[in-house]
């Protein structure tokens, strides 16, 4: 999971940890001494939010950053430190605090943020948190691609990319919404994930029932 999220980082996080010198992996990830302390994990936040984040750091640690996921960036200090992207610790009693945008163009689903810090003993990571991004307004409608499934041979798959069109006229993937879920009609056919890939087991016909807050669509599916 934490190979995965870092393929994510934006290229501001590049820069951030060159200029930082975290040249290698942080080892000492979870450790007590560099905690984010809020908000928690899965909080729900919007497009053009500013989110608070507050960091607990112990007094060993200086260059201290929050890097969110692309496209997320890089944290700013706001209190706790001086200004900018980089603060020192300054003990449990005085957490640093960072606010990072949520773009205004950014698709829904979870974006996982973490600080990084350096001390004589070497680099130090926090554990991630979850911000899970979502449109302030349900979809007035929903659509897939593709629209309907057609398997060649049992064991393929094929993920469904969930469209909503919303009352401000514009229309934004849902795939990865908290409230956009996937159900098999005949899971012997065909079985569908939280994420929406849809696997082929044996040949037949079903149809994946896709649901969001305000309407359900219903997705064909053939395996040969």
């Amino acid at each position: 999971m934490r190979t995965q999220r870092r393929a994510r980082w934006s290229a501001a996080t590049l820069i951030v940890a060159a200029a930082i010198a975290l040249v290698s992996v942080a080892s000492n990830a979870g450790e007590d001494r560099l905690q984010i302390t809020s908000p928690e994990s899965g909080i729900i936040v919007h497009p053009g939010d500013a989110v608070t984040i507050s960091v607990s750091a112990d007094y060993s640690l200086e260059k201290i950053a929050l890097i969110g996921e692309h496209p997320l960036g890089v944290g700013v200090v706001i209190a706790g430190g001086a200004p900018g992207i980089i603060a020192r610790g300054l003990g449990d009693l005085r957490p640093i605090q960072f606010t990072i945008k949520i773009p205004a163009g950014i698709e829904t689903g979870a974006y996982h943020v973490t600080t990084i810090g350096k001390s004589s003993s070497g680099d130090v990571e926090s554990e991630a948190v979850a911000l899970q991004v979502e449109k302030s307004q349900p979809p007035v409608r929903i659509w897939s691609e593709p629209a309907s499934i057609q398997f060649n041979r049992v064991g393929d798959q094929i993920p469904i990319r969930v469209l909503g069109a919303f009352g401000d006229g514009s229309n934004d993937e849902i795939t990865r919404s908290l409230f956009t879920s996937y159900v098999s009609a005949d899971p012997r056919i065909a079985t569908v994930s939280r994420n929406g890939m849809v696997s082929a087991l044996a040949a037949g016909k079903t149809t994946i029932l896709v649901t969001s807050r305000t309407f359900h669509y219903s997705i064909p599916v053939q395996v040969q």
